[in-house]
């Protein structure tokens, strides 16, 4: 008896070692490989970009001497965010959003997600990523978020961000910066290395954006 009953306490042990993994792994919230940006000002100088969320018909419209980009209802009734560019009002005119929706699986959400840049070599001059929280739209991540954990927003850095590039499921923010080697003397000649390099994961517990820094600038 006490033998049957070792051998049953021993099963369930080594069933457990195999169903933890699988609970672990199905509270990961991994991200779908999204589409491309939709950019303002666009093609004719095109101001406004139409969308939808939740059912809400919904417009970024980008005002070109304010350096401001607005989200709004598409009826005008609602003002719900206002971004401007981390440069300063300076440098409002210039400016470029690029604009797309993220979307996640387990649990399925949607952002939005949302870059700044300027001049011809794209020197970026905002992030961010918003949605809504408990019905309210919020911004989760900027790069105020960004400079707690090591991001110098007011230096020059190109950034892309790699969504589910590596099948993972993972959104990660990279930047980087071009300088001159030794000796160069032309444009062409100038090289690119990454300077910061970042996860950014939806937190279940918390329900918010947390941060993860990587050591692997590659």
């Amino acid at each position: 008896m006490k033998k049957l009953l070792k051998m049953f306490v021993f099963g369930v042990f080594v069933i457990g070692l195999f169903c933890i993994p699988s609970m672990a792994a199905a509270q990961e919230t991994s991200f779908l490989t999204p589409k491309g940006y939709d950019y303002l000002p666009g093609a004719n100088k095109k101001n406004q970009l139409n969308t939808t969320y939740d059912g809400e018909q919904l417009k970024f419209i980008e005002y070109t001497r304010a350096g401001l980009l607005k989200l709004m209802s598409r009826d005008n009734n609602n003002d719900y965010l206002s971004f401007t560019n981390f440069d300063g009002k300076d440098y409002n005119s210039g400016v470029t959003y690029g604009i797309r929706k993220i979307e996640t699986i387990n649990p399925k959400m949607t952002f939005f997600e949302i870059t700044a840049s300027r001049g011809a070599h794209g020197k970026n001059c905002g992030y961010w990523i918003i949605g809504k929280h408990n019905g309210q739209w919020v911004t989760y991540i900027s790069l105020d978020n960004l400079a707690a954990m090591g991001y110098t927003s007011g230096k020059w850095h190109t950034i892309r961000t790699n969504i589910n590039s590596d099948e993972t499921g993972r959104l990660i923010f990279i930047s980087s910066h071009t300088y001159m080697p030794p000796g160069a003397k032309y444009g062409y000649q100038s090289r690119s290395v990454n300077d910061f390099k970042i996860q950014l994961f939806w937190d279940q517990d918390a329900q918010w954006f947390g941060m993860k820094s990587l050591e692997n600038l590659s």
